[in-house]
């Protein structure tokens, strides 16, 4: 009975550590990735960002009929927007859902209470409302969910700014839900 808790002792050392450090080196690699990237006056701009939170409706009734709420928040990034009914991830955070929907953007919104405005500042100018745009999520990656987790959605967007311009690139952001 020793050599076999030994044994095991071993082979949980050998896994490489426990699941929290792993999860923890998971969220970190991917965190370098959490970015929108927008060509803006023909070059990139890489903005990075920190998490999409989703809220979950516990009536399912009421979710199946009115668009889930999210806010994306980074550096010099703020976005409200809304997912159709239709696409709902649910509890079971199946965010494949997602894949083929287009997420609205909308110019400012209400976020667990919190009033969220829509807003980005691009290097070199000063903050920009966003008065409208979408979202549209092609990919997920990631093992572990939850605000400490490192799953990763991304996909392209397209942010229409309060001076009229429009601007096009692609998000990769840390996706939590909610509810």
């Amino acid at each position: 009975m020793r050599h076999a808790s030994i044994a095991a002792i071993l082979f949980l050392a050998a896994c490489g550590g426990s699941t929290e450090e792993n999860a923890a080196k998971d969220r970190e690699a991917a965190k370098a990735t959490w970015a929108l990237v927008l060509k803006v006056d023909g070059a990139d701009v890489r903005i990075p960002l920190g998490v999409m939170d989703v809220t979950l409706f516990k009536d399912e009734d009421y979710a199946k009929q009115n668009p889930t709420v999210f806010q994306i928040t980074g550096q010099a990034f703020w976005l409200f927007g809304e997912i159709p009914p239709a696409n709902n991830v649910g509890y079971g955070e199946n965010w494949e859902k997602l894949f083929g929907a287009t997420l609205a953007v909308k110019p400012s919104g209400e976020f667990h209470r919190d009033l969220v405005t829509s807003r980005i500042t691009l290097p070199g100018r000063t903050e920009l409302k966003i008065s409208g745009g979408s979202l549209q999520p092609d990919a997920i990656k990631g093992k572990w969910t939850g605000s400490e987790g490192n799953k990763t959605l991304s996909g392209k967007i397209k942010l229409v700014l309060e001076d009229g311009k429009t601007i096009e690139g692609t998000f990769s952001v840390h996706v939590v839900s909610w509810g």
